[in-house]
């Protein structure tokens, strides 16, 4: 009977400490242990083009949950969510999203990059309030062709079965809808519509050539 219960208990313990790995707990965690070395960065007297009102502020922040970062694609007008390789972690006081925290892996290893964006971290707040839920699933995609950033609950939906590794083709089809975040409130919009918006910036550049 000690055997068995050791047993469970151990197989209890690997499958903690797998979940612990997943990238999102490893940037979360790098986040937390890193944040006030990059806050401490900050010039004095400029704590609030960073979202702070001044430094008795960052004994109060809470790292919220991460948001993995794609970017946009074209290959010949067939386009492509491309992981980055990077998170955007949101600096919280209060409730409030003040800041963003970038990570990025370098050989497997979670490392904070940058801290700016608080303006970007309002839009994804408006984003968590608009659209509740789906907390470990949502992604950042920023869209360079348009200057636009968004935002999906849920990426896989929006793509066709993905074919190399890293690479996931848009399904204009997909019913999935992502949300433009830049500008106002949050706006729901389709991979259809996306997609046509950004091949009509790409032909206007290229009639400008």
């Amino acid at each position: 009977m000690k055997l068995y219960c050791l047993i469970i208990a151990l197989v209890f313990s690997t499958n903690v400490f797998a979940q612990n790995l997943t990238p999102k707990n490893l940037v979360k965690e790098e986040a937390s242990l890193n944040v006030l070395s990059f806050l401490n960065l900050i010039p004095e007297g400029r704590e609030r083009e960073y979202g702070f009102t001044d430094r008795s502020d960052f004994s109060k922040i809470k790292i919220e949950e991460p948001y993995e970062t794609f970017y946009v694609k074209n290959n010949d007008k067939q386009f492509l969510f491309v992981a980055g390789n990077e998170w955007r972690v949101p600096i919280s006081i209060e409730g409030q999203y003040v800041s963003l925290l970038t990570v990025r892996f370098n050989n497997s290893k979670a490392e904070v990059v940058d801290l700016g964006g608080n303006i970007l971290s309002g839009k994804i707040q408006e984003y968590e309030k608009l659209v509740p839920g789906a907390e470990g699933k949502r992604v950042l995609i920023r869209n360079t062709f348009l200057n636009q950033d968004y935002i999906a609950n849920d990426i896989i939906s929006l793509c066709k079965e993905s074919e190399q590794a890293g690479l996931l083709t848009i399904n204009t089809l997909s019913t999935e809808p992502l949300y433009k975040i830049n500008e106002g409130l949050p706006e729901k919009t389709s991979t259809s519509a996306f997609c046509e918006a950004t091949i009509a910036i790409i032909n206007h550049s290229t009639d400008l050539k």
